[in-house]
């Protein structure tokens, strides 16, 4: 719900404080364009549990990530 002008500053600044001071963020975000500038790891929850973990070329490959969240499909943990 944020604008996109906005949306980049607040990047912008978590950047220079993450180079600068070694910052590190927790952002809970569904775009990844936007994590994707910013992240090294992703972290993907579906239902409240961990579905995968990696860097976000990986996670956005990652067929149960493109069911849960693009193609409508439910999480079902691995038997």
């Amino acid at each position: 719900g944020v604008n996109r002008t906005l949306v980049g500053k607040v990047a912008d600044k978590i950047a220079a404080l993450n180079a600068s001071e070694g910052y590190t963020f927790c952002l809970i975000e569904h775009d990844l364009d936007y994590i994707s500038r910013l992240c090294q790891q992703v972290i993907v929850m579906a239902q409240g549990q961990l579905l995968t973990i990696g860097p976000i070329d990986e996670v956005r490959n990652d067929e149960r990530v493109i069911d849960v969240y693009f193609g409508g499909g439910k999480y079902q943990e691995d038997a």
